[in-house]
């Protein structure tokens, strides 16, 4: 029997465009690993467009984002096998539009339907130590409420060297300071991020019958 492929959703928020430098990046990570295939979609945009028009640099920002990636839906994480999260920092949390989109799951969360899917995550900041680490925990506690699993990148498999400080244990971080570009480091670890999320996923759907991973993880425990 021929296997299907593993589906993995890169979903992100992007103010400025920087958090979706990094949502490619991580989807570069997971495409290295066969048999997967990688969508990249953002969460909807929910400031009023009246907002943007005294903005034209953040329009542009947003209509260029608007006609590259397509706007998710509850069906595209159901349907995913695993799931990257990505937002900018927003005073030391993740935005609003991410919140906003993840509070309309209540439905999927009562019917299981995000439960053992991996999830790993991502943000963008303005300024080291501006709340990048406390974006990705903050967003790590209603993913953990929907059964998802947290993926993450420990500091050995980051590396070494001028390399090390581009991340985080936590997920992937991209420190703009504010017109810096992503560095190798931050590619690196990006990367890194997608391949180890989807390398989970695949073990998550394995279908062994002699490891029975999958029945062990749905099973209720009595």
């Amino acid at each position: 029997m021929t296997k299907k492929p593993i589906n993995i959703l890169i979903l992100f928020y992007s103010f400025t465009g920087t958090t979706a430098k990094l949502a490619e990046a991580i989807a570069g990570g997971a495409k290295v690993v066969a048999d997967t295939e990688v969508a990249v979609k953002r969460v909807p945009e929910i400031l009023a467009p009246e907002f943007f028009a005294d903005k034209p640099k953040l329009k542009k920002t947003r209509d260029e984002l608007a006609a590259k990636f397509e706007v998710a839906t509850a069906d595209d994480l159901i349907s995913a096998d695993g799931v990257a999260f990505g937002s900018p920092t927003h005073f030391g949390s993740f935005a609003s539009q991410f919140k906003q989109f993840l509070d309309q799951l209540s439905g999927e969360w009562l019917k299981g339907k995000l439960v053992n899917k991996p999830a790993a995550l991502f943000c963008a900041a303005g300024s080291t130590h501006g709340g990048e680490e406390m974006t990705l925990l903050s967003m790590m506690i209603p993913l953990l409420n929907l059964g998802m699993i947290p993926i993450g990148i420990p500091y050995p498999i980051q590396g070494e060297g001028p390399n090390f400080d581009a991340g985080s244990p936590y997920g992937a971080v991209y420190v703009t300071r504010g017109n810096r570009e992503l560095s190798e480091g931050d590619k690196k670890v990006a990367k890194i991020l997608g391949t180890r999320l989807a390398t989970m996923a695949h073990i998550l759907n394995c279908g062994c019958e002699h490891c029975n991973l999958c029945h062990i993880l749905n099973k209720k425990i009595t």
